[in-house]
């Protein structure tokens, strides 16, 4: 399986380094190049999709990324955990809604409501792909 790092149509952005990703994802990069503050959504436990995010971005598992957020939290680095929807689909349709956000769906359901950035210069399918599972 391959995610897709999906934002807003709008959104000016088209491309990414998997460094800056990993930095927008833990929360150490807040706001987009036009100052909009960055809205982070996240697929709930126990999907693969989130698994292979988490390992990808965290270098921990699931369980773990909890802990993290927890401590962002309790040092008032955030205010709360990043918003988690349930399904693909409503990724999906959050994120063609809302024109700071940003997030991960499986690649074989991109659509046309949403655009996929390029992670390191390279889209899901092409080989070395950053978000590409085992």
């Amino acid at each position: 399986m391959e995610l897709a790092l999906i934002v807003h149509r709008d959104n000016k952005i088209d491309q990414i380094s998997s460094r800056n990703l990993s930095r927008i994802f833990k929360q150490e990069k807040k706001y987009w190049p036009d100052n909009q503050k960055i809205y982070l959504i996240m697929q709930e436990d126990g999907t693969s999709e989130k698994a292979i995010f988490v390992d990808k971005i965290y270098k921990m598992r699931p369980n773990e990324l909890k802990r993290f957020w927890l401590a962002k939290i309790i040092s008032g680095e955030i205010l709360s955990f990043p918003k988690t929807l349930s399904s693909n689909n409503s990724v999906k349709r959050f994120v063609s809604q809302i024109p700071s956000a940003v997030a991960y769906i499986d690649a074989t359901l991109v659509d046309d409501t949403v655009k996929v950035v390029k992670i390191d210069g390279k889209q899901p399918g092409e080989a070395g792909y950053f978000l590409a599972g085992q």
